[in-house]
């Protein structure tokens, strides 16, 4: 396996939307946000923290990234390589998963053009004004 230790600190970029990379990240320590960027809108997706993954659509079906990460805090990761994959899954789970990653990428688009309406349930909240114009200016 190609496994390598990253660290990033507090407000660096992991992962950039629509960028060609299909590597996985585990988080060893730390915390990250996903989020979506259209126009001057930022649409928070989910918070990820330790013991959790980033990347995995583009990391299951070859896609480009379909989110920014950006790191909350200073994050250790560990990052995977897509050829692992390859390696080590039979082509049934292989095929699910991509069917899986679309699935997700649709109601990703959804939720970042639409945003969420729910009621009684928890969600991410939205980012204030001075989030997500701080967000804007790191991603340039």
């Amino acid at each position: 396996m190609n496994n390598e230790t990253l660290e990033f600190k507090k407000g660096e970029i992991i992962c950039r939307q629509n960028e060609n990379t299909s590597d996985l990240y585990f988080i060893e320590s730390g915390k990250a946000l996903v989020f979506g960027v259209e126009g001057t809108k930022v649409t928070p997706f989910a918070y990820i923290k330790e013991k959790e993954f980033i990347g995995e659509l583009s990391f299951l079906d070859g896609k480009s990234r379909s989110a920014y990460t950006i790191a909350q805090e200073d994050s250790q990761l560990i990052k995977i390589a897509v050829n692992c994959k390859d390696n080590d899954m039979p082509n049934w789970l292989l095929n699910l998963s991509v069917s899986i990653a679309s699935r997700i990428r649709k109601i990703d688009d959804i939720i970042m053009k639409k945003g969420i309406r729910r009621k009684n349930t928890d969600s991410i909240e939205p980012l204030t004004i001075e989030e997500q114009r701080e967000i804007l200016e790191k991603i340039k």
